[in-house]
């Protein structure tokens, strides 16, 4: 258990960032693409000279530099599209019925331990081991998130003069998307907000998912929304986010990047992503995509309204508590 991680930081730096220093020099933007466990690294909170990389750059990542290619030709042909409404937002999910409700410190997602990981990664190839995952997912149970429902209000109203569409409650069901899906309209939104529960898969990326209404589903629908299914959607969104637990992370393979739900929505017809790296509070998430997309609002790129309001985080302005990296560094963009 690390309970200093500032000596970590001061290492990783000093091997990663310091021998770039030179070509880094005064610019502004970073591109990063990181392979094998660097991929679970969020860049910014390595420190240089005294700050915090995200003080001094926006940092966004992509799984390869032939992925960067593709998403800056796709998000160039979007620009020639007819206009899209401004946002989808989806979240406050019904997972328990008359069931407890989730304390403010809640985190957004099923964690894995250590030995559980060991033992998926074990038996991932196998038939038995992917029939396990499956049986796994199945049988987690889920707190409602009321943080989510405050989320996607408090961003209605940062939008209150385009077209929002929210849906929450009994509504945030994988039925009602798959409705959408088949009538074309997700496909007309430019933002899409899931704020849900995530689940990670170790064993079998294609498992991760998006965790919608646990609730009187019919037999034909389990309400998560897996990376294996994404790719059967329609997407034409410049920007996905994941409001959820543990969203950016996947399978690494080599040449790449991250694999999973990153992927799948590439696939789906997206652009850019942002998603997170490790579990985030219900409560402290809520501020920080309020304060996310009130820089969307303004149109201002994605990758400068998210650096931007990590650098507010942690420079204290939406307290001293919020300062902490743990807050604000899990959400990652991933895109052009």
């Amino acid at each position: 258990l690390v309970s200093d991680a500032a000596p970590i930081g001061q290492w990783l730096s000093k091997r990663l960032i310091a021998p770039l220093q030179a070509s880094i020099g005064a610019r502004r933007r970073l591109i990063v693409s990181p392979d094998g466990a660097l991929a679970m690294l969020p860049f910014e909170t390595l420190p240089v000279d005294g700050e915090l990389l995200a003080q001094r750059h926006s940092v966004g990542y992509v799984q390869s530099l032939s992925m960067m290619e593709l998403l800056q030709r796709r998000s160039a042909s979007y620009g020639r599209l007819p206009p899209r409404k401004a946002m989808l937002a989806i979240g406050n999910p019904v997972y328990e019925g008359e069931a407890r409700t989730a304390q403010p410190s809640a985190k957004r997602g099923a964690s894995v331990g250590d030995d559980a990981l060991l033992s998926a990664r074990a038996s991932a190839e196998s038939e038995e081991g992917i029939g396990a995952a499956v049986e796994e997912l199945r049988e987690n149970s889920w707190e409602n998130l009321p943080g989510t429902q405050r989320e996607l209000e408090s961003i209605a109203r940062v939008f209150r003069h385009r077209q929002v569409e929210v849906i929450s409650g009994a509504d945030a069901t994988e039925q009602n998307l798959q409705r959408l899906d088949r009538g074309g309209e997700l496909a007309k939104y430019r933002h899409l907000l899931f704020s849900v529960h995530g689940y990670l898969s170790p064993s079998v990326p294609a498992l991760s998912a998006l965790v919608l209404g646990q609730v009187d589903n019919p037999p034909s629908v389990d309400g998560y929304v897996t990376a294996a299914e994404w790719p059967g959607y329609t997407l034409r969104s410049d920007l996905v986010v994941m409001s959820a637990c543990e969203t950016g992370i996947g399978k690494v393979v080599a040449g790449d990047g991250v694999m999973g739900l990153p992927y799948a929505l590439y696939v789906a017809g997206n652009v850019n992503t942002v998603m997170t790296l490790w579990p985030v509070s219900d409560e402290s998430t809520a501020r920080f995509m309020e304060a996310f997309f009130a820089r969307i609002e303004r149109r201002l790129p994605v990758e400068r309204a998210l650096a931007e309001t990590k650098r507010a985080f942690a420079e204290g302005e939406y307290g001293e508590r919020l300062r902490k990296p743990a807050y604000w560094a899990p959400f990652v963009l991933y895109g052009t």
